[in-house]
């Protein structure tokens, strides 16, 4: 079958909260997302909407949370952390424990370690691979599951347009790891997000090409990934680049249909 919106969220760390702004913008335009794709903090992101969330409730759980407050030190040979403490909050605020019982189908996107391949996974239970598609290799021990171990899905598809295009007659695509020209080189730390960015755009292009609405906020990119200090700020330039992005296509906005929509959870 053919769904007609369809939204995909890239990975991209704390600045997700950019993406919960795009996704208030889209929201009050009217339009219906139908399914859902993500990658990393994309798939954290998808998940809350899947389950039927609406992005105001889901920036207030998300600021309840702190990257290092569900990461365990572990010190193994297969990482220095372990993402684990992200399935307690998941178990907590998700109603669904299967992607088969989600409001809107799902599609989160792993990297196989075992097979060497990017999954898009659709059906089964969901902490797992929520927890394997946002587990960064090296940082964080990959996920053993069913005999395979998975990690970060953004390591072969940061941007799952490709899960889902097939399948809907439109993609929103919210990507929050866009390259803008560097301004300072601070160090090492620097050159470690910057070798990501530029690594993530090559990967990204094919699927950006894609979407038929685009939204990238280019202010982001002198964001971190992993601070939560500047979330307000990411939320609003989310919100802000959406709504400039819709303004410029409206013939996508639509009346939602209240009679047959799920409501959003109280």
């Amino acid at each position: 079958m053919n769904y007609k919106t369809g939204l995909v969220l890239s990975g991209g760390g704390t600045r997700g909260y950019a993406q919960i702004g795009a996704i208030k913008a889209i929201e009050e335009s009217g339009i219906e997302i139908d399914i859902i794709a993500g990658t990393s903090v994309g798939a954290i992101v998808a998940v809350m909407l899947a389950d039927g969330y609406s992005a105001e409730q889901m920036y207030d759980v998300f600021s309840h949370y702190r990257i290092m407050g569900v990461s365990r030190p572990v010190f193994c040979r297969k990482g220095l952390m372990s993402l684990d403490g992200l399935k307690k909050p998941l178990r907590k605020y998700i109603q669904a424990s299967r992607f088969e019982e989600l409001q809107k189908p799902l599609y989160v996107t792993v990297t196989n370690l075992s097979q060497g391949k990017a999954e898009y996974i659709h059906e089964g239970p969901l902490d797992e691979m929520i927890v394997a598609s946002a587990s960064i290799p090296v940082i964080y021990t990959p996920i053993s599951y069913c005999g395979e171990l998975f990690t970060d899905g953004g390591l072969m598809d940061n941007f799952p347009v490709t899960a889902i295009r097939h399948i809907c007659d439109r993609i929103i695509g919210i990507n929050v790891m866009p390259v803008n020209p560097l301004q300072k080189f601070k160090g090492l730390k620097t050159a470690a997000f910057r070798t990501l960015q530029l690594y993530s755009d090559v990967i990204n292009q094919p699927d950006t090409r894609q979407c038929d609405i685009l939204i990238e906020p280019g202010e982001i990119a002198g964001f971190g990934f992993l601070s939560s200090r500047k979330r307000k700020t990411l939320y609003q330039l989310g919100y802000r680049k959406a709504k400039d992005v819709l303004m410029k296509n409206t013939e996508y906005y639509e009346k939602p249909d209240r009679s047959t929509n799920p409501s959003y959870r109280n």
